[in-house]
């Protein structure tokens, strides 16, 4: 049986897709609590913007090679808040590197 790339990269990413929504969905309930750490929400920040990033490659998938420059921009709102998402991950890395950094760890 052979698949050409498109079909399985198309199946991949609706994979890991499936797969990062179900392993996000714990780290989303635990971001809920006030209590909770940088990390945990770090994670569920790059969770969901892996998720969406994910989301635009199976949508877009033919897109980007065929030049179809509407079915890109269709998902440009995506686009922005996977960014937004992956950034506030890197922020709250960075609270907890900064609080290690404060004691001099």
């Amino acid at each position: 049986m052979s698949f050409s790339r498109s079909s399985l990269s198309l199946s991949a990413s609706w994979a890991a897709s499936s797969w990062l929504g179900r392993a996000g969905t714990p780290l989303r309930l635990m971001a809920q609590h006030h209590g909770t750490g940088p990390i945990p929400l770090a994670a569920a920040h790059a969770a969901s913007g892996l998720y969406l990033l994910l989301d635009v490659i199976a949508a877009s998938q033919d897109a980007v090679a065929q030049g179809d420059v509407d079915t890109l921009a269709a998902h440009a709102e995506q686009l922005e808040a996977a960014w937004e998402a992956l950034e506030t991950a890197i922020g709250n890395t960075d609270i907890l590197l900064n609080m290690l950094k404060s004691v001099g760890l």
